[in-house]
C-alpha cells in the first residue's frame, strides 16, 4: 500500500507529460519532404490489374538504400498487400473461365449448318476466354513479381541492418555523443524548426474561437478516462469476477487480467479521443497522421507494460497475486514499469518523429543509444533493488526456472551496456530493444496460460463445481470428462507457448511470416558441401529444429506421464511404456524432419546403410537384436514396469524398459542391467503378470499322537486373524501326507502381492511356533545318524 499514491502521482505526470509531447509533434512538413515521404495510395478490394501494377511500381520508385527501416517495412507490407490481391484476382480470373467453358460446353462443337447466332456467340466467347487467359497470365506474373520484390526488401533491411549494427560511432562516454542530440546538423535543425512552426499552426486552428471549447473538452475527457475512468472501470471488472466467478485460481487469474485490461483499455481510449480531437479541429497532413498512429501505438505499449506490472504485482492486493513473488520484492519492484513506460514515452517520441522526418543517419543512431541507454539503466536499477531488497529480507532464490531470470537479465545488460559504452550504439539498440520486448511477451504469455489453465480447471475438471454441472449436463463421465479437460488444456497452453516464442523472436515492425521467412531466407552463402546439398543456412535451421523438437518431445512426455495419462484406466506399467513409445516415435520424426531440412535422401545415404550392414556383420548383431527385443518388449508387453521377474538367477522390480536393456531392481536396491534379448530368448518367470496375489505356505510335521482337529483350529485361526491374509479366497489346510516321521499338515493363504508373503510368512510363523510351545505340542524331531568308529571317540551326530 505505501506505494499507490507515488504509483498514481507518477501516473498522472505521465499523462500530462504525454499530452505535451504529443501537442507539438502535430506538424506539417515542408513540401521537400512532403513530396519524398508522400504515403501510397489505398487499394480497394476490386482493384483492377492495372491499379496493381500501378502500385507495385510506387513501391519500386520508393525502396533506396538511403530508405530507414519503417519505410522499407510499410513498403514490404504493401507489396505483400499486392501480392494478396493479385491472387485473389487469379482466383477470380480461374472462376470466370471455368463458367466460360460451360457456356461453350453448352453451344457444343461447330456445326456445318449451325445458325449464324449460336456462331458469334461461340467466337465471342472464345475471345473473352483468351483474353481472360491472357489477364490471368499477366496477373499470376505481377503476384511473383510482388513476390520477389517483398523477398528483397527483405534483403534489403537484414542487409542495412547488419551494416548498421557493425558500425561504431560516438560512445555516450564521449561529447560527440551528446553534441549530435544536442546540436543536430543544420538539415535536422531546419526540419524540426519546420515542424515547431507547424506546430503553432497547428496549435493556433485548435484554439481557435470556433473550435477551442470542444478541443478543450476532449483534453478533459481524455485526462478524465485516464485517470478516473481507469479506476471506476477496474472496480467494475473486479466486482463483476467475485460475483460471477467461483472462489479459486480462476478467479485470481481473472482478477490479475482485469486489471490489466482496465489500464490498457483507459489508455488506448484516452488517446484515441486525444487523436480524434485534433485531427477534427485541425488539418494534419499524411505525415502528421502517420506520426500520430506512431504515438498512439507507442503509447498502447507503453500502457500495456503499465498494465502487465499492476496484473503481476498486484500492490493493492498481494492476495490475487499469481506468480510467487514475495511482497517485499513486488513492493520494491511496482515504481519501475512506470519508469520504464514514461521513459519509452519521452525516448520513443522523439524516434518517431526522427523517423516521419527522416533525419540524419547520426542523430538517429544517437537517440537509438539514447533509448538503449535508458532501458538499460532501468533494467539495472530494477536488478539491484531486487537484490537489495532480497539480502535485506534475507528471502531464498526463487525455485526453478525462475530463480535464473534475473541472472540471465543481469547477463544480458551486461552486454547491452559494454556495446553501448564501446559504440556499437545500434548492437547496443538492438538488445535493450529484444530484451524489452522478450520481457512483455513471457509476461503476457504467463498471464494467460494460467488463466487459460485455470479456466479449463474450473469450467470442465469434474473435481470442481462448474466442471460437474457441464458434466451432468452433457452426461460425460468423471474420467473422460478430466481427459478431455487436460488434454484441453495441454493443447490451449502448447498453442499460446508456440505464439509467444515466435513473438519473441519477431523483429521489430514485421508480422509472424516474416519471422517464418527469416529461416529460410537468411543471408548466407548457399555453397553445398560434398555431393550432399547441405548449405549453411540448412545447417542452422535443423540444429534449431532438433534442439526444438528434442525439447518439444521431452516436455510431450513429462505431460503425458503426469497430467494426461493418470487420468485414464491404464496400469503404471503401461503408461510407462506408452511414454516411452511416444519419445522413439518423436526422435524419430524429429531425426526425419531434421534430414529434410538438410536435404539428405535415402538415396544420399546408401553409404551409411551399407557401412552399418557390413558393422552388423561383424559386431552389431546383439545391439540390433536388443533394440528389436526392446521393440517387441513394449509392444507385446510380456513384461513391463513394475512386474516381479525371475530369469537367469536375477529376481526383482522391473523398473525401466530402455531400447537395449531392461533396468531390474533386486530385493537389497541394487540394480541390474539384463540385455532385453534375454527377455525374449530364455525363460522368464513373471510372479505378477497373470496374478497379482501371492501365497503363503506353511508345512508341518507333527506327530502321530498329535490331535489334528486342534491343529486344523490353530493353524486356521493363526491365519484368519492376521491382517495381510486375505478372506477371498479364503485359508485352508490340508493333511499331505502320513509317515514313519510323523504327521504333514500344511497350510496356505492369499495375500495383495508376491511382495509381502515372505514377511507375512515370517509373521506367522512365530504365532504359530507360540501356540504349539503353549499347547505343549512339539514337532517331530529330524532323524540322525551315528558314525562310530572302534578305538576312536565318538563323533558328533550329523544331521541329514
Amino acid at each position: 500500500m505505501q506505494h499507490v499514491t507515488p504509483n498514481r502521482f507518477i501516473t498522472g505526470l505521465l499523462a500530462l507529460l504525454l499530452l505535451c509531447v504529443t501537442l507539438p509533434a502535430l506538424a506539417q512538413p515542408d513540401p521537400a519532404q512532403q513530396s519524398n515521404s508522400r504515403s501510397l495510395p489505398e487499394l480497394t478490394e476490386t482493384a483492377s490489374l492495372d491499379d496493381l501494377n500501378n502500385q507495385l511500381d510506387l513501391i519500386r520508385q520508393k525502396v533506396s538504400v538511403s530508405a530507414n527501416d519503417d519505410l522499407l517495412s510499410s513498403l514490404r507490407q504493401a507489396a505483400l498487400q499486392v501480392q494478396k490481391q493479385a491472387d485473389s484476382l487469379t482466383s477470380q480470373q480461374t472462376t470466370d473461365i471455368e463458367h466460360l467453358d460451360e457456356q461453350i460446353n453448352i453451344l457444343g462443337p461447330v456445326e456445318r449448318d449451325e445458325a449464324p447466332t449460336i456462331s458469334s456467340q461461340r467466337k465471342a466467347l472464345t475471345a473473352q476466354k483468351n483474353r481472360l487467359l491472357s489477364d490471368q497470365k499477366q496477373t499470376s506474373g505481377l503476384s511473383q513479381s510482388a513476390r520477389d520484390l517483398a523477398t528483397q526488401i527483405f534483403s534489403l533491411r537484414r542487409s542495412l541492418f547488419d551494416s548498421q549494427i557493425s558500425t561504431r560511432s560516438a560512445s555516450p562516454l564521449s561529447t560527440e555523443f551528446w553534441s549530435s542530440i544536442i546540436r543536430p546538423t543544420d538539415d535536422d535543425l531546419g526540419r524540426l524548426q519546420g515542424l515547431l512552426k507547424d506546430v503553432k499552426n497547428v496549435f493556433t486552428t485548435a484554439m481557435a474561437p470556433g473550435n477551442r471549447l470542444q478541443f478543450i473538452a476532449v483534453v478533459l475527457g481524455a485526462l478524465f478516462i485516464w485517470v478516473v475512468g481507469r479506476r471506476l472501470l477496474e472496480s467494475l471488472l473486479i466486482r463483476l469476477m467475485i460475483r460471477w466467478l467461483p472462489e479459486g485460481r480462476l478467479r485470481r487469474s481473472a482478477l490479475a487480467l482485469a486489471v490489466g485490461l482496465a489500464t490498457i483499455l483507459t489508455i488506448g481510449a484516452a488517446t484515441a479521443l486525444l487523436i480524434w480531437g485534433i485531427t477534427s479541429n485541425a488539418a494534419p497532413s499524411a505525415d502528421v497522421l502517420n506520426l500520430l498512429n506512431q504515438l498512439q501505438t507507442l503509447i498502447i505499449f507503453c500502457a500495456f507494460i503499465v498494465g502487465l506490472g499492476r496484473a503481476l504485482l498486484m500492490l493493492s492486493h498481494p492476495s490475487w497475486r499469481l506468480p510467487q513473488i514475495p511482497d517485499q520484492i513486488a513492493s520494491a519492484m511496482g515504481q519501475f514499469p512506470v519508469v520504464l513506460a514514461l521513459a519509452l514515452m519521452l525516448i520513443g517520441t522523439q524516434e518517431r518523429i526522427n523517423s516521419v522526418i527522416a533525419s540524419s543517419l547520426a542523430l538517429t543512431v544517437a537517440v537509438n543509444g539514447l533509448t538503449a541507454l535508458a532501458v538499460s539503466l532501468v533494467f539495472f536499477f530494477a536488478l539491484l533493488r531486487y537484490r537489495r531488497t532480497r539480502r535485506k529480507f534475507e528471502l531464498e532464490r526463487l525455485a526453478g526456472f525462475a530463480g535464473l531470470i534475473p541472472f540471465v537479465v543481469a547477463v544480458w545488460v551486461g552486454f547491452s551496456l559494454l556495446a553501448l559504452l564501446a559504440g556499437y550504439l545500434t548492437l547496443a539498440y538492438f538488445l535493450t530493444v529484444k530484451l524489452l520486448w522478450i520481457s512483455v511477451v513471457s509476461a503476457t504469455a504467463y498471464l494467460l496460460i494460467a488463466c487459460f489453465g485455470d479456466l479449463c480447471e474450473t469450467l470442465l475438471s469434474p473435481k470442481q463445481p462448474g466442471g460437474l454441472a457441464l458434466g451432468a449436463a452433457l452426461g460425460l463421465s468423471p474420467r473422460h470428462q478430466a481427459q478431455a479437460s487436460t488434454v484441453l488444456a495441454g493443447i490451449g497452453r502448447t498453442l499460446l507457448l508456440f505464439t509467444a516464442v515466435l513473438l519473441a523472436f519477431l523483429p521489430s515492425g514485421s508480422s509472424p511470416g516474416e519471422l517464418l521467412e527469416s529461416f529460410t531466407q537468411m543471408d548466407l552463402r548457399n555453397k553445398p558441401l560434398g555431393n550432399l546439398n547441405i548449405v549453411p543456412g540448412d545447417i542452422l535451421l535443423a540444429l534449431i529444429l532438433l534442439v526444438a523438437g528434442l525439447l518439444g518431445i521431452r516436455a510431450l512426455k513429462e505431460w503425458l506421464g503426469d497430467k494426461l495419462l493418470p487420468e485414464t484406466n491404464m496400469d503404471a506399467g503401461m503408461r510407462a511404456s506408452l511414454v516411452t513409445l511416444v519419445g522413439y516415435i518423436g526422435v524419430v520424426l524429429v531425426v526425419m524432419v531434421v534430414l529434410s531440412t538438410l536435404r539428405i535422401s535415402l538415396t544420399n545415404l546408401t553409404w551409411v546403410v551399407s557401412a552399418l550392414s557390413v558393422g552388423i556383420g561383424f559386431g552389431l548383431q546383439a545391439i540390433v537384436q536388443n533394440f528389436i527385443s526392446g521393440l517387441i518388449l513394449l509392444t507385446e508387453r510380456p513384461v513391463k514396469v513394475g512386474d516381479w521377474v525371475s530369469l537367469a538367477g536375477v529376481e526383482g522390480d522391473i523398473r525401466r524398459i530402455n531400447v537395449r536393456a531392461t533396468e531390474i531392481q533386486m530385493a537389497d536396491r541394487s540394480t541390474v542391467i539384463v540385455p532385453n534379448s534375454q527377455f525374449i530368448t530364455q525363460n522368464v518367470r513373471n510372479v505378477t503378470m497373470g496374478n497379482a496375489l501371492g501365497v503363503v505356505g506353511i508345512t508341518l510335521t507333527l506327530p502321530l499322537e498329535t490331535d489334528v482337529l486342534k491343529i486344523r483350529e490353530l493353524l486356521m485361526e493363526a491365519f484368519t486373524e492376521h491382517e495381510a491374509v486375505l478372506d477371498n479366497p479364503a485359508p485352508s489346510v490340508t493333511f499331505k501326507d502320513l509317515t514313519t516321521a510323523g504327521l504333514v499338515i500344511s497350510v496356505s493363504g492369499y495375500v495383495n502381492s508376491p511382495r509381502t508373503v515372505g514377511g507375512t510368512r515370517s509373521d506367522l510363523l512365530f504365532t504359530v511356533l507360540s501356540r504349539l510351545r503353549d499347547m505343549g505340542i512339539a514337532l517331530s524331531s529330524p532323524q540322525s545318524m551315528m558314525l562310530i568308529s572302534e578305538g576312536v571317540e565318538k563323533t558328533p551326530p550329523v544331521v541329514e
